[in-house]
């Protein structure tokens, strides 16, 4: 596992574990993008990678994530994750991959893809989603159908 792909990895452990927004932050670069289905966080707000990592680690009252495969190229990370945690007291748990880039020895991209579902259902819409409509992320009730 390259230097970068590793830092992320012990960063994001680290903020899972101990709201350290400050360590996993610093590894992007200044005019990182950031997303996930959820949210967009780009330089036009300044401070997006610790804005992103604030509202991830937000509604968690605990929160894992497994690494299960990385595949690494050229400049690009592809992590394949598995997220277990506790929100309200009620157990969630998601899987999805992310994408990161890098230049310049720094987190240039990142982006997350996963059902958001499951995590709606137990979170809620994050603050500072209104470009997301309700029925973006509505979670199916099967036993109402």
């Amino acid at each position: 596992m390259n230097k970068l792909t590793a830092g992320f990895t012990n960063a994001l452990h680290l903020l899972e574990k101990a709201s350290d927004v400050d360590g996993i932050a610093a590894l992007f670069s200044d005019d990182a993008v950031l997303s996930n289905p959820l949210a967009v966080h780009d330089a036009d707000e300044g401070g997006a990678a610790k804005a992103f990592w604030t509202a991830y680690r937000a509604p968690f009252e605990e929160i894992s994530s497994e690494f299960v495969n990385i595949v690494e190229g050229d400049g690009t990370a592809v992590l394949e994750w598995r997220s277990d945690g506790k929100v309200r007291g009620q157990a969630v748990s998601y899987s999805g991959v992310s994408v990161l880039e890098f230049a310049n020895n720094r987190i240039s991209s990142f982006r997350a893809y996963f059902d958001p579902r499951e995590v709606v259902a137990r979170v809620g819409r994050p603050q500072g989603s209104d470009d997301m409509t309700p029925s973006d992320v509505e979670p199916t009730n099967q036993e109402e159908q």
